[in-house]
C-alpha cells in the first residue's frame, strides 16, 4: 500500500464532499431565484410541507447514521488502511447524499409552497453537509487507526 494510493482515496473522499456542497449551494440559489423573479403566490394549504420537511430529514439522517455505524462496525481491525478508507468513502457518501436528498425535497416544496423555512430548512441541512466534511483527524477517529495508520495517513500530504 503506497502513500499516493492513499491520498488519492481521500482527495477522492474530498472531491465527492466538495461537489455535493456545490450542488447543494446551486438548487438553493437557483430556487430561491426562480421564486424571487417569479412570484407564485403562496398555498396556506401547503404548510404541512413545514412538518413534513423536519420529520423527514430528521428520519432519514438517523437512518443513514445508523447504516453508517454498523459499515464502520464491521470494520477488521487487520484490514488494509485502503479498504479501511474505501469503507469511510461509502459511509460518508451514503451521510451525504442523504442529507442531499434532504436538501432537494426542502427546496422543492419551497417552491411550490413559498414557505421561507423551508428555504431555511435547506440552507441548514446544507451548513450540516459543511459540517461533515472528511477531516483526516475524525478519518481516525471513525475508522479507529492505529497510530501507524494514522501517521501514514496524515504524514502522506497536509495541504488537504
Amino acid at each position: 500500500m503506497t502513500v499516493n494510493k492513499l491520498q488519492t482515496i481521500y482527495r477522492s473522499i474530498v472531491t465527492i464532499h466538495l461537489i455535493i456542497s456545490i450542488l447543494t449551494t446551486l438548487i438553493i440559489g437557483i430556487v430561491y431565484t426562480i421564486r424571487k423573479n417569479q412570484p407564485i403566490p403562496s398555498d396556506q394549504n401547503l404548510l404541512i410541507f413545514e412538518f413534513i420537511i423536519p420529520l423527514t430529514v430528521i428520519s432519514s439522517f438517523i437512518f443513514s447514521h445508523y447504516i453508517s455505524k454498523r459499515k464502520l462496525g464491521s470494520i477488521d481491525k487487520q484490514m488494509p488502511l485502503a479498504e479501511k478508507l474505501f469503507v469511510f468513502k461509502e459511509v460518508k457518501i451514503i451521510q451525504w447524499v442523504s442529507l442531499f436528498g434532504s436538501v432537494i425535497l426542502a427546496t422543492v416544496s419551497f417552491l411550490i409552497s413559498a414557505q421561507q423555512n423551508l428555504l431555511l430548512y435547506a440552507m441548514m441541512i446544507g451548513v450540516m453537509i459543511l459540517y461533515y466534511r472528511p477531516v483526516k483527524n475524525r478519518v481516525g477517529e471513525d475508522l479507529d487507526l492505529t497510530s501507524e495508520e494514522l501517521e501514514l495517513l496524515t504524514s502522506s500530504n497536509d495541504n488537504i
